[in-house]
């Protein structure tokens, strides 16, 4: 047998990559013979055509069809299914060229043909013409995927974030296969198995192709950051992309929707002179279906959003997203997890504690969720005219994620985050124990004094003193947190005053609340009665951890680092009497503060407007000292 070995060849370019696919002389001549057959029946010219399918991709069967696309000039029939009985078994999806830009372009086709150019393909005659096709398909995916991406959450579009091209094969797969759930089967055929890293290469090609020319285009700015690290198949870009790309996915569902309909009316159009075709299709689509059952669905292929690299945790997703935690902290199978609620009403938040063979582990668990919302829209209502807070759940998620590792860049303690999913808008965090300044500021003040000792009472004041200093170094740094509650601090040390408290999200004194954070706490000694043994000096900044970083943003703004100064204030303050304990709070507060932060916001803060959303929870005298304090600062 004289065998003729293609190799993306036909038309003398690469096209569809390095396909490892020997035609023999035969079988190239016969379906030369079959496509000019189709094309002098109809009175077009061929402009180009191609073998796709379970025999470029490598798990075909004996009895397999050999799968053409043949691309006709001025087809007036516009698209048809032709299955050739002679010499060979061909199945011939024939179409008109502009027919076949437009669904490339645009899905005028509803991608029923633009669709089989995400996998290797063999040109046979004028590979170019498909390159460019391919090409310009692939740049619509990119776009498409990545704007119903970032649709779900706006973290995406950030430097934070990094995906690989093989997410948009997956989840442009994941949407085909809504579509034809039989072409499931072909899917994980192609990418699985003997020949799978092949064809996923020789698909790449394409979407590379495609991301250069989005990159030369100004739709996105690029950056490369190579492959995983461990010598897989990845290969990891950050994309910014522009208002145009951002843009597209908000109508996402709509459209694959109408597309999905679309392409069952083309399918059914093209099909339409073979009953027979219709049969033999339904009977191996029966079969097809029964043994991709038989098959394990590698994860990618239904939540493609594993996928993405965030640079701090791992990217979770679907029903697993939890044992994917438990094996990125070492649990194997046959862990134990239980998850207990924390935090008030409004903290949608759990504790999971994780244990196996005597090993134990315990994550924060933060649900980013509509029903929290109505919190920040009820506060947006209440401040309206003073302060706008964020609302949007994604964008809440976002700032987190954002605003944890920011601050932690300016070398303050935030959480350490273990995982996060887009799909179910979460964030696992570390689980540590302290507890909140909020509770802390309340016993002095409930005490009034009484039952602390001046070296007690220093110890709390100076930690308030340090918040100052944190907080002037934020603001110092272009950034304001907004969300400035006491009980957003955790204060963590290993022995001394309150060290055997469990932490919690949770506001107001007595709740439980749990801690979150990345470092290693300061050694303190303690005297076993809860007393601290020393007070200034074993205060460390490694002790405060920051969290809650839901309303973070970049800003110079001198109003709101204002905000920022009198919303810790007030909201230390609330309901308490005693006005020589607010003094002092505030003192220390502005000492601390006055280190790294402008005197015009702590001057601002003072402002009248600043303390009327607090005023029904507020001793009026309260408020006085307050602006007093702050007015007569030096």
């Amino acid at each position: 047998m004289v065998s003729i070995e293609m190799r993306g060849g036909g038309g003398g370019n690469d096209a569809g990559g390095s396909i490892d696919y020997v035609l023999s002389k035969e079988e190239s001549n016969e379906l030369s013979r079959i496509v000019s057959a189709l094309a002098g029946e109809c009175g077009c010219e061929i402009l180009s055509y191609c073998m796709y399918g379970s025999k470029v991709a490598g798990y075909a069967r004996p009895d397999s069809d050999y799968d053409i696309l043949l691309v006709l000039k001025d087809y007036k029939d516009v698209i048809k299914y032709v299955y050739a009985r002679s010499g060979l078994n061909a199945s011939v999806l024939m179409v008109d060229g502009k027919a076949l830009l437009r669904d490339a372009e645009n899905a005028m086709l509803g991608e029923f043909v633009a669709g089989r150019l995400l996998h290797p393909y063999l040109p046979l005659l004028n590979g170019d013409y498909l390159k460019h096709v391919e090409t310009m398909y692939k740049k619509r995916v990119i776009v498409e995927e990545y704007s119903a991406l970032a649709s779900t959450s706006p973290l995406v579009c950030t430097e934070e974030v990094s995906v690989p091209l093989e997410y948009f094969l997956f989840s442009k797969l994941k949407k085909r296969a809504r579509i034809y759930p039989h072409a499931l089967y072909s899917y994980v055929k192609t990418y699985t198995g003997d020949h799978a890293s092949r064809n996923m290469k020789v698909s790449m090609e394409g979407f590379v192709r495609a991301l250069r020319a989005l990159e030369q285009d100004g739709l996105i700015r690029l950056r490369m950051l190579g492959d995983d690290g461990a010598g897989g198949r990845y290969h990891y870009y950050t994309m910014i992309p522009n208002d145009e790309i951002k843009g597209h996915g908000g109508r996402a569902l709509i459209r694959e929707m109408l597309r999905g309909a679309l392409a069952w009316l083309v399918h059914s159009y093209a099909a339409r002179r073979s009953l027979n075709f219709f049969r033999e299709e339904a009977t191996s689509k029966l079969n097809r279906r029964r043994e991709v059952k038989a098959h394990s669905i590698p994860p990618e292929f239904d939540n493609p959003s594993i996928l993405l690299r965030v640079d701090e945790g791992i990217v979770v997703d679907g029903e697993h997203w939890l044992d994917m935690i438990a094996r990125s902290l070492g649990f194997s199978g046959g862990y134990s997890a239980r998850f207990t609620g924390i935090g008030d009403k409004h903290a949608a938040a759990s504790l999971c504690t994780m244990e196996q063979d005597g090993r134990r582990e315990s994550v924060v668990i933060k649900y980013y969720t509509n029903l929290k919302m109505a919190k920040w829209v009820a506060l947006n209502v209440w401040l309206a005219g003073i302060r706008r807070y964020e609302i949007s759940p994604e964008k809440r998620m976002m700032n987190e994620y954002v605003g944890v590792r920011r601050i932690r860049g300016l070398g303050i303690c935030t959480p350490e985050i273990i995982a996060i999913s887009f799909g179910k808008r979460l964030i696992a965090f570390r689980y540590l124990e302290g507890r909140p300044l909020s509770m802390m500021i309340r016993d002095m003040l409930d005490r009034g004094g009484h039952g602390y000792d001046g070296e007690v009472q220093g110890y709390l004041l100076e930690c308030v003193r340090l918040y100052g200093s944190i907080l002037s170094r934020i603001h110092a740094s272009g950034y304001v947190l907004r969300d400035t509650k006491p009980s957003n601090v955790l204060v963590r040390h290993d022995g001394g005053y309150g060290a055997s408290d469990t932490i919690s999200n949770g506001d107001g004194a007595g709740s439980s609340r749990s801690g979150i954070g990345n470092g290693d706490s300061s050694s303190n000694s303690s005297s076993g009665n809860g007393r601290v043994s020393s007070s200034i000096d074993i205060i460390s900044s490694n002790m405060l951890y920051l969290t809650d970083f839901e309303q973070f943003m970049a800003s110079s703004r001198q109003d709101d680092m204002a905000w920022d100064i009198a919303c810790f204030l007030y909201y230390s303050l609330l309901f308490t009497r005693n006005e020589g304990g607010a003094r002092a709070l505030v003192r220390a507060f502005l000492e601390g503060y006055s280190q790294h932060g402008s005197r015009d916001a702590i001057i601002g803060a003072a402002r009248s407007s600043y303390f009327l959303p607090f005023y029904p929870a507020m001793v009026m005298g309260i408020i006085r000292a307050v602006r007093e304090e702050i007015r007569s600062f030096p």
